[in-house]
């Protein structure tokens, strides 16, 4: 332990003496879910929209509905022929017609599916207001959900999956980079010179890494629920916990990309297709379920698959440890963090 502790200091005071990497360590992870956040999961507003009135009034209720709507703006036309000749020039989103017999025709451009979705629930709004100043309502109650709010924002599905991308991809290409860096300047021959066994070298980059790991763990949650008004209805410890095993996974999975690279660069380069396909199967972005069948057993041989909907759990459904989804997600994070760790250091006693 004393050579895994002797490792680990050294290697983070050299972390420290190297500003530019220390920034980027520190800053990145930051800045990365800053910018998801502002970026991703927003609502659309602004949008221009068309009206043509054709019911005498008898649908002003509607009209009304859509004019306070903080998305849409609102353009009054004579002619359905009119607006759809401006939503086929990119003036407008789409057109509503208030038709004689009382119906509602939506005419959109379906070129963008969020705005679409947008519009189409402000004109639910609009026709549920509409209804209910004449005491009437939509044949179909939505009740109170059972988990989440009543009007979700697509941020609160997003946020957690953005958790754990930038705890997995900032864990990984620091381990990779640092790591290989120490192999190719001669560092590590020297190290293994001194008698130091491949899984003490492997256990000392862990330690140093695990210290900045807790500071990044903490800004990233700490922005997503403070500054995107996230909601955390579990355990925020938990949160935390299971970040930090995530972190130790990827560290682990750096190790091992490291042993196999011949260079800084190389380590990238290994890194690139294993982050893009985290981002695009793990859930992240789009639900698993929504994925082809023969894809998913890949989704579900990674670890952000499982934290990724944990973290969902914990954060919106306020589950704990008594949940499979929560526990199976430690337990895969853990097993996958030592099979991982293994093969690392399997791989440096053959070259050593």
């Amino acid at each position: 332990m004393e050579r895994v502790h002797a490792i680990g200091a050294r290697k983070f005071a050299s972390l420290r003496r190297d500003k530019q990497m220390f920034a980027f360590i520190v800053l990145m992870p930051a800045i990365q879910i800053i910018l998801f956040g502002i970026a991703i999961g927003q609502t659309p507003y602004d949008l221009d929209f068309g009206v043509i009135d054709e019911s005498d009034g008898a649908l002003q209720g509607v009209e009304t509905g859509l004019a306070a709507s903080h998305a849409l703006i609102i353009h009054e036309y004579d002619t359905v022929a009119d607006a759809r000749a401006d939503i086929e020039e990119g003036a407008l989103w789409g057109a509503l017609l208030l038709t004689e017999e009382g119906q509602l025709e939506l005419h959109l451009d379906n070129s963008n599916q969020q705005v679409s979705n947008t519009i189409l629930i402000e004109v639910r709004n609009a026709m549920e207001a509409a209804l209910a100043e004449q005491g009437a309502s939509l044949p179909m109650e939505i009740a109170d959900p059972v988990f989440g709010e009543r009007d979700p924002s697509f941020i609160d599905f997003l946020a957690p999956g953005i958790i754990t991308l930038v705890c997995f991809m900032f864990s990984t290409i620091l381990t990779t980079i640092a790591f290989v860096g120490e192999r190719y300047d001669g560092t590590l021959d020297r190290v293994f010179a001194a008698g130091t066994k491949p899984s003490e070298v492997l256990l000392g980059h862990m330690g140093a890494f695990s210290t900045i790991l807790v500071g990044q763990v903490l800004v990233v949650i700490g922005i997503a629920v403070f500054a995107f008004d996230t909601p955390v209805n579990g355990n925020p410890i938990l949160l935390f916990l299971l970040a930090l095993m995530l972190g130790w996974a990827a560290m682990c999975l750096g190790l091992l990309i490291s042993s196999k690279a011949k260079s800084e660069f190389q380590g990238v380069q290994l890194n690139m297709p294993i982050l893009f396909t985290v981002l695009l199967l793990s859930g992240i972005l789009w639900p698993v379920e929504a994925l082809p069948e023969w894809i998913q057993p890949v989704s579900y041989a990674l670890p952000t698959t499982w934290t990724a909907e944990a973290f969902r759990s914990i954060m919106i459904r306020g589950w704990g440890l008594e949940s499979t989804v929560v526990l199976t997600a430690f337990v895969f994070d853990a097993v996958f963090a030592v099979v991982m760790l293994g093969i690392a250091s399997r791989t440096l006693r053959v070259q050593e």
